[in-house]
């Protein structure tokens, strides 16, 4: 299960990324998203966390939140 935030996760390569992509819709999973973005702090966001409802040329949308493909640092699959 993936831990929820804060800590830097790896940089995953383009490749592996749109692999998780491609899986996550295909089997309709539940997907925690840790995004290219750090706070004051140094911290990281928490993850994002849901199901890909759609997408576009630019990025992905989880709930009502859109995330660009250059913003993904990490992504897992949620279970």
């Amino acid at each position: 299960m993936p831990h929820r935030g804060l800590h830097q996760k790896n940089r995953m390569r383009t490749t592996e990324i749109y692999y998780i992509l491609h899986e996550a819709i295909q089997a309709h999973r539940e997907v925690a998203i840790q995004i290219e973005a750090i706070d004051c702090n140094g911290s990281y966001q928490e993850d994002i966390i849901g199901f890909i409802k759609n997408s576009d040329l630019l990025g992905i949308y989880i709930k009502k939140q859109k995330v660009h493909y250059d913003e993904i640092r990490n992504i897992q699959f949620y279970t």
